[in-house]
């Protein structure tokens, strides 16, 4: 189980926006993601600079705000 990371309405509203794009499977490269997010493991970059959500990413959007 992923630890509970308290996040701003900011950083949770990220984690959406990129749900979101991967669900359209949109580009993510113009998304602005703060590094606190990608040092917890919750978003990390491809080789292209595409931003995604890791599975740690999703299991905290399935915790709810």
């Amino acid at each position: 189980m992923v630890t509970k990371i308290r996040l701003n309405d900011e950083q949770w509203r990220t984690l959406e926006v990129l749900l979101e794009a991967d669900t359209r499977r949109a580009a993510t490269n113009q998304i602005r993601v703060p590094d606190r997010l990608k040092s917890n493991g919750l978003v990390a970059a491809d080789p292209r600079g595409g931003q995604f959500l890791t599975l740690q990413g999703r299991e905290r959007l399935n915790q709810g705000r």
